[in-house]
């Protein structure tokens, strides 16, 4: 079984698409309706939104594959004006949670942020979605607020934080720097 992560490709928005809305019933289907899901995801992941995304310098997508399969997908941003690194998405389908997927994406996102200097990355996540809560808090996810987020109707409450970068440094980076110390 052959796994990689790169960075998308127009090719990959069909598959990206399946990821994120799979990914979405399981995850927020016990706490916001489908069709809110649904009007969501048909505003912010249709065709032509991708390809804005594609275009954006400022935006940084990849993929997990597993045997040329499309099975995670992350979204980072950089917010000039904030001067900060963003995981605006971050999607595994869940028969692939636990496999190292998430991590890899997220030290993607840190070598984002390493490459402009910064030393966190930023992301929200949603109060109800206690897997995750708890799955970012083991790499070191700081909350700073909460503010609200809205799918269609629904509004949750959303956690805003970041995640030291040193914290998203593969395992061999962060063994290699101690022994150069």
């Amino acid at each position: 079984m052959k796994n990689d992560i790169r960075v998308w490709r127009k090719s990959d928005f069909s598959d990206i698409r399946s990821v994120i809305w799979n990914t979405w019933t399981v995850t927020y289907g016990a706490f916001i309706p489908e069709a809110d899901l649904q009007s969501f995801f048909e505003e912010y992941y249709n065709v032509e939104a991708l390809e804005k995304q594609l275009n954006n310098p400022d935006i940084v997508c990849y993929v997990g594959e597993v045997d040329g399969r499309i099975v995670a997908y992350e979204r980072t941003f950089f917010n000039e004006e904030e001067k900060r690194q963003y995981v605006a998405s971050l999607y595994v389908v869940p028969e692939y949670q636990n496999a190292g997927f998430g991590r890899r994406l997220m030290e993607k996102a840190g070598e984002e942020a390493k490459r402009r200097s910064l030393d966190k990355v930023w992301l929200g996540v949603m109060v109800q979605n206690h897997q995750a809560v708890e799955w970012y808090r083991k790499m070191g996810y700081h909350i700073v607020k909460e503010e609200p987020f809205t799918m269609g109707k629904t509004t949750v409450p959303h956690f805003i934080g970041f995640v030291p970068v040193e914290s998203l440094e593969s395992s061999s980076k962060r063994i290699s720097k101690t022994h150069e110390s």
